[in-house]
């Protein structure tokens, strides 16, 4: 190709979607370049991604805190014991987006195997201890309140203590970490099956472009795959946003999201060759108009130069019937000058 341009993210975010016509300015920009798009592109989506997802949990973790103010009963610490103030246990258990389990109870002891049994995190309070078992663990920690007195003031701990704790500024770090987290793992999880996508599609360019006979780098085809990606991305994003707050499901979507990145390069491909035939075309149209002028031309100064040649014999001629115009009025004036010949013309007449 020829020599590396540059346009903006943006700009080629646009280009990518709206202007197939423009894609040999995409593959004229360097594969350097793509793969940088191509990272800005995968980050713009981790981030839409991961702020959809802190604002469906804010609005579920409100949910539950007003769930848990409206249904669940006071509790508090007594000499370094846990009080339930209620007869029966009570359990709060999500498994829609963070699988967790909490269980607030008066008796000593709670099954360990009821505990190992839910596959997440798990926290129960008992009468003595908290029996804590992590996600994806079978281990369970425990600890007693008489351990933990000494970091944590028991005395002051209960409903409302907990629910302003959850309220106040912790909530936020929990989010900004919860966002960071999520953002990083859906970034590298996402450009690793972007870049297995944009390999399969350069294989497809590359086939393409050798069928219809056009002359691409493979750099430039990898370039042009990863923005036939773009708008599969943007699509993908706004389905994993919708999906995650309404639940809408379409059925083979992946398979669709994938085919409209491999539509976009043939596309882009087919409309590149047009593009080279219009400009030989043109090129060809040009020739032949250079060509016929210049006989135009030709023909043009072989008229002028007849007509030139015309001109400049009725000139001679001209000039010449003057002059003989003039030799004859010269010796008439001549004559009417000098009457001697004529008188001695006469008298000659006379004699004979």
């Amino acid at each position: 190709m020829g020599k590396e341009i540059r346009i903006s993210f943006l700009k080629r975010l646009k280009m990518s979607i709206f202007d197939f016509d423009k894609y040999h300015i995409i593959a004229s920009e360097g594969l350097k370049r793509g793969i940088t798009y191509l990272i800005k592109l995968i980050m713009l989506f981790a981030a839409i991604i991961s702020i959809a997802m802190i604002i469906r949990l804010s609005q579920l973790f409100d949910q539950g805190i007003q769930y848990f103010i409206d249904n669940s009963p006071n509790f508090h610490f007594e000499n370094n014991q846990f009080v339930l103030e209620s007869d029966n246990d009570y359990t709060i258990e999500n498994h829609q987006y963070l699988n967790f389990k909490i269980v607030f109870t008066n008796s000593e002891e709670y099954s360990e195997d009821e505990i190992r049994s839910f596959d997440g995190l798990v926290i129960v309070f008992t009468k003595s201890h908290i029996l804590i078992k992590e996600e994806n663990s079978t281990s369970i920690v425990t600890q007693t309140y008489e351990e933990i007195k000494d970091n944590v003031n028991l005395s002051n701990v209960n409903k409302d203590y907990v629910v302003n704790i959850v309220r106040g500024d912790n909530a936020y770090l929990l989010f900004v970490n919860i966002f960071i987290i999520v953002f990083v793992s859906m970034f590298f999880a996402y450009l690793l099956t972007t870049v297995l996508y944009i390999f399969a599609l350069s294989l497809l360019g590359m086939i393409v472009s050798r069928f219809i006979r056009l002359p691409l780098k493979y750099s430039a085809i990898l370039s042009l795959s990863i923005s036939s990606m773009t708008l599969s991305t943007l699509l993908n994003a706004a389905y994993l946003v919708i999906n995650l707050f309404t639940g809408f499901v379409v059925p083979y979507f992946e398979m669709m999201y994938i085919l409209i990145s491999y539509v976009y390069l043939i596309a882009a491909i087919l409309i590149m060759r047009s593009e080279i035939i219009k400009k030989k075309d043109k090129i060809k149209d040009e020739i032949m108009n250079k060509k016929l002028n210049s006989k135009k031309l030709q023909n043009k100064n072989k008229e002028e130069n007849k007509e030139n040649k015309e001109k400049d014999k009725k000139g001679n001629e001209g000039k010449e019937e003057n002059k003989s115009k003039n030799d004859s009025g010269k010796e008439l004036k001549k004559s009417k000058d000098n009457p001697e010949p004529q008188a001695n013309i006469q008298e000659n007449n006379q004699k004979l």
